[in-house]
């Protein structure tokens, strides 16, 4: 069951003075912080309805409108710059512009304060070995609360990984638990939920995963796609297994853990897993689904990708944010004949770190559970099976990164009680900081 973890509130931003300098306002906080906005800024970012549509939260930059690039002033000039009764920033503009009127409500304007020092604090990802002690959270829970369904977001992006417990073994319930956060990612296939049975001999002429009796060595699913899926859910219908052990369990490495022991023991290795492309491509000729109600048997459904992508993709802080590795789909390598044995050996060593031992978890995905993981941190694999009486039947489904990452942004944006208007735009760190106070 899930536990709730308490929380300190801290009390809302307020402004304690404000004064004009050097083309801009100085203000001062309660809590003693001093921000600084020029006024060209302060005017490109007025939310009154004559500059912004409230409906649609976007700006009317038509021509001729309140917004209108063209006819901005470079040197706006402030009128008068007060605190209103609610606390707000209160400007009427003067100069080209006279008696045009700004509200700002205080703590977005804290949150857009480039002095802001919480704002520079990057996310950190806890980095995790075999050790790892997956969270678990109630089904029925996440389904009717919004802050369960907030917390199990963060711990994804805290660990990657989380277990739902105790959904009914059926696919309505799967894909509603799925939805709770936003629509299921299209498949190339002409069913976006798909089914993994270890009773379909069929699929496994088709496709490694379904070759349930070999071992299902760790990987990232559709490194092919330019933007390969976030989450990946997998639910339990059945685990039968006359055996009694450790047969067609999950196997789970955080490949930003052995991203940076590799950038440690290997740096050069690291390097060029940045910087070197490892092509990978699908071609597919048939699936197992049908592609609509009127078809019989199986149809034929062609599909063709390629991608030139690095196993290891950094930002520009070098910070690593997406690992793209999969040794199934791997097609010839595009490299310079110099660099080709560099390369192949430092894939080697990624390879070799992601099946260790020492880095890889391993559990039962039981039935009632769903796994989901982040596909694009967590590499996934499956031991193998020996008895062929085993029986496994899974659902399995996928979710675009921006599914994800709106649903997230949108529960941070209800728990800091602010107006849609000030929500629009937000940055995510400035979403957490917001959602982190309390309201005026």
């Amino acid at each position: 069951m899930m536990t709730t973890l308490a929380r300190e509130l801290k009390s809302a931003f307020r402004i304690e003075s404000v004064a004009t300098v050097d083309n801009g306002v100085q203000v001062t906080w309660k809590d003693g912080h001093e921000s600084f906005y020029h006024n060209l800024w302060l005017r490109d970012t007025c939310h009154c309805p004559e500059c912004f549509q409230r409906d649609t939260l976007s700006l009317n930059s038509g021509e001729g409108e309140g917004h209108d690039p063209l006819k901005m002033p470079l040197n706006p000039i402030t009128e008068t710059v007060k605190i209103d009764r609610e606390g707000n920033l209160d400007i009427i503009w003067g100069g080209e512009e006279p008696g045009h009127h700004s509200v700002f409500d205080p703590s977005w304007l804290r949150v857009q304060c480039q002095k802001e020092p919480a704002l520079k604090q990057r996310r950190t990802p806890q980095l995790w070995d075999s050790s790892v002690s997956i969270p678990h959270f109630d089904y029925y829970e996440v389904m009717k609360d919004d802050e369960a369904l907030l917390l199990w977001l963060e711990k994804m992006l805290e660990l990657g990984v989380a277990i739902i417990d105790n959904f009914p073994k059926n696919k309505v319930s799967f894909q509603s638990l799925v939805e709770r956060i936003g629509p299921l990612q299209q498949r190339y296939h002409p069913t976006n939920i798909f089914t993994l049975d270890t009773a379909n001999k069929l699929a496994g002429s088709i496709h490694h995963a379904y070759q349930y009796m070999e071992r299902l060595h760790n990987h990232t699913d559709h490194v092919s796609y330019n933007v390969p899926p976030r989450l990946k859910f997998l639910g339990c219908i059945q685990y039968d297994n006359p055996d009694h052990d450790k047969q067609a369990y999950s196997t789970l490495v955080d490949g930003f853990k052995i991203a940076e022991v590799l950038r440690a023991q290997q740096p050069k290795f690291f390097e060029l897993l940045t910087k070197e492309y490892i092509p990978t491509g699908r071609r597919r000729l048939s699936v197992e689904e049908n592609v609509s109600d009127r078809e019989q048997g199986s149809k034929k459904y062609q599909w063709d990708t390629y991608h030139r992508q690095h196993v290891i993709n950094v930002d520009e802080n070098g910070e690593v944010y997406q690992i793209r590795h999969n040794e199934n789909d791997r097609v010839p390598l595009d490299v310079s004949h110099d660099k080709i044995q560099d390369l192949y050996a430092a894939y080697q060593a990624f390879t070799t770190l992601a099946e260790s031992p020492e880095y890889v978890a391993k559990f039962l995905i039981a039935p009632g559970q769903v796994l989901v993981n982040d596909n694009w941190r967590l590499l996934h694999g499956r031991t193998a099976i020996r008895n062929p009486g085993l029986r496994q039947i899974l659902l399995g489904a996928y979710m675009k990164p921006e599914t994800f990452r709106s649903r997230r942004r949108l529960l941070l944006g209800k728990k800091s009680g602010l107006s849609n208007i000030w929500l629009m735009g937000c940055s995510e760190r400035a979403l957490e900081i917001l959602a982190d106070r309390t309201t005026i």
